[in-house]
């Protein structure tokens, strides 16, 4: 657990320490849009071909998790569908 932690905080951060805001496929859709401001609340928003559609699916359950260890509200069942099916047309 220790090891997936440190790997997601790696994913997670160094993106944010670049300074600009990642360009994303489809950001005028409402995956792109929905998945830019839900996900961008707390780090900088990734590029969905930073990793696997399986990948994305474990990392929305942590970042669910993180969402409420952090006291904020989760994500709708749907808005997490929108967000996993944009994932899943733009992931690696």
């Amino acid at each position: 657990m220790k090891k997936l932690l440190l790997m997601l905080s790696i994913l997670l951060v160094a993106p944010a320490c670049a300074g600009k805001p990642t360009p994303i496929p489809e950001p005028e859709s409402a995956g792109g849009k929905l998945f830019a401001e839900k996900c961008g609340i707390c780090h900088s928003v990734p590029h969905p071909k930073r990793n696997t559609f399986e990948q994305w699916q474990s990392l929305m359950v942590l970042m669910q998790e993180q969402r409420l260890h952090r006291k904020m509200e989760p994500l709708t069942d749907d808005e997490r569908k929108v967000i996993m099916r944009y994932l899943q047309r733009n992931a690696r």
